[in-house]
């Protein structure tokens, strides 16, 4: 259902589930640029795993004696990280032509948010206060308990990017490199345990910061819907105030008309 002013009606009641999709169908604009293409994502994923196996013999042959089938498997591991090829040189070319535009890109940007980002107040405005307090509480709680959590768990290995994919493909390359069984026979311990532990510290990283960006979108929006109401309701009081204590008349029509207008 959708009003006239373009709106789409808000549900009864106020969810993050109906938040969340009011969100999904919101055009991004120009940024939608930056965003890792649908075909991309399952190259991204293969290239992710072939690693994590790849370093697998690395971290066996600590405690079984080498074999060739370990060389094989770090070998064809290795070749199957090309996966990650297009999408290297895909965020080569963005950032190139981002960097070398940005400034009417970030204008443009900025123009289309802030069109979307009225819509979506509007669109909060329709619910009670009280649930839009509740649910801007609850965004702010959930975003500092998930900070907490993710200082212990990765501390701020979210900062360096894909800098622990780079050392763990790095680790591969030098694990195969070398004749066969007795380079992969003087891995040392601690770069097998650090080439996985760097992969799987980066996939909780990215997981965790996509989830902290989703909480703190919430809380914007919730904070500047209920700020958007306040003032809505004082100026809503200073009618009725300028309402009771001017005498009925010609200007104090105008005025009570020229309240109302400055309060809708």
């Amino acid at each position: 259902m959708t009003h006239a002013n373009g709106v789409d009606a808000a549900p009864h009641t106020l969810s993050f589930a109906a938040l969340d999709a009011r969100i999904r169908v919101m055009p991004d604009g120009p940024v939608t640029l930056l965003d890792t293409p649908r075909w991309m994502r399952p190259l991204n994923v293969i290239g992710t795993v072939a690693i994590l196996v790849g370093l697998l013999p690395m971290f066996l042959v600590q405690w079984m004696e080498p074999a060739m089938w370990m060389v094989h498997l770090m070998r064809v591991a290795l070749l199957v990280t090309v996966a990650y090829l297009p999408y290297v040189v895909r965020s080569i070319w963005v950032l190139g032509r981002e960097f070398w535009h940005w400034r009417p890109k970030l204008a443009e940007q900025a123009d289309h948010d802030l069109a979307q980002f009225a819509l979506l107040r509007s669109w909060l405005c329709a619910y009670p206060r009280g649930e839009l307090q509740a649910h801007r509480d609850f965004a702010v709680h959930a975003r500092e308990r998930l900070a907490s959590k993710l200082g212990l768990l990765v501390g701020g290995a979210e900062r360096v990017g894909v800098l622990p994919v780079l050392v763990a493909v790095f680790l591969l390359a030098r694990g195969v490199d070398g004749p066969g069984l007795d380079a992969l026979g003087e891995v040392p311990l601690w770069a097998a345990v650090l080439g996985p532990f760097l992969v799987v510290t980066w996939l909780i990283g990215v997981i965790a910061v996509r989830m902290r960006l989703q909480l703190e979108l919430y809380e914007a929006v919730l904070e500047e819907a209920l700020r958007h109401l306040d003032a809505r309701t004082a100026a809503t009081t200073v009618t009725a105030t300028a309402a009771c204590a001017e005498p009925a008349g010609p200007d104090s029509d105008v005025r009570l008309a020229s309240a109302a207008s400055m309060a809708g």
